[in-house]
């Protein structure tokens, strides 16, 4: 399993801030956010992609 912080790379901070991260088991992604202490929310990356492309859809 591979887990790496996913960054606001546009911030003006000097440690840009983590807003969520990225975990990698084998042939899944998971995008996770914490919400709490020791209250994580995942969810998959092909769900982010879907609903992604669904709203550039929708724009275009």
């Amino acid at each position: 399993m591979i887990k790496k912080p996913i960054r606001n790379l546009h911030s003006d901070r000097p440690v840009p801030p983590r807003f969520c991260d990225v975990i990698i088991e084998g042939n899944q992604i998971y995008l996770e956010k914490k919400n709490d202490k020791n209250n994580y929310e995942k969810i998959p990356w092909e769900d982010v992609v879907f609903q992604v492309e669904a709203a550039k859809a929708v724009n275009s």
